[in-house]
């Protein structure tokens, strides 16, 4: 009894200083639903597709890559953000239930106040977005910059996926050449990068 009661104290002191699995536990071996029939495709569907697969195609593999773009996302708080020439973005991955998640939330908060207008934070969930805009609407002035949801996951796919990053939370630096130039923990050396990144001062690692 004892010992077990050791293992559950060191895991959760794991996730606490660490990171939480990508999905969550209760999910992980759940298969996800069917995917409902859809009808034919339009001219309009068409004409997408070749944009998403060009998207596809262009997937980062490095850093100093060409950031994926935040297409597909249903925007729960603050408007849509498009990657734009000239501007900075972090794009943080996280959950609901991800406590080391929840307590990046306030620097994340921080950040964008810092920053203001030079830098636009995007936090990203897989959850549904009925679940994700609860969470947020309690967080109040807490939570205060852009917040998403990718249930399908090709967001998730060009950048966690993309540099193979198995635990939230994951931010991403993307500098105003498109480019993604950093990625960590946002409680690490997120704020001393972006310090650079918005100098222009910032080198890539190599």
């Amino acid at each position: 009894m004892k010992r077990r009661l050791a293992i559950v104290i060191i895991t959760l002191v794991a996730l606490l200083l660490g990171g939480c699995p990508k999905e969550e536990p209760s999910q992980v071996n759940n298969p996800a639903p069917a995917a409902q029939e859809t009808t034919p495709s339009s001219a309009a569907d068409d004409a997408v597709m070749p944009a998403a697969e060009a998207a596809v195609a262009a997937m980062p593999t490095k850093l100093g890559d060409a950031a994926y773009p935040l297409t597909g996302l249903t925007w729960v708080k603050g408007e849509p953000v498009t990657l734009s020439p000239g501007k900075v973005y972090v794009v943080e991955f996280w959950a609901t239930w991800c406590p080391p998640c929840r307590k990046s939330i306030p620097h994340l908060t921080e950040l964008q106040k810092k920053y203001k207008d030079r830098v636009t934070f995007v936090g990203i969930s897989g959850e549904e977005p009925g679940v994700v805009k609860t969470f947020v609407g309690k967080q109040g002035d807490n939570m205060d910059y852009t917040v998403a949801t990718d249930a399908v996951g090709s967001v998730s796919k060009g950048y966690m996926t993309a540099f193979r990053q198995g635990g939230i939370p994951t931010a991403f630096v993307v500098d105003a050449k498109g480019r993604v130039v950093w990625h960590g923990h946002p409680l690490g050396d997120l704020e001393a990068v972006l310090d650079q990144v918005v100098a222009g001062t910032y080198n890539v690692p190599g």
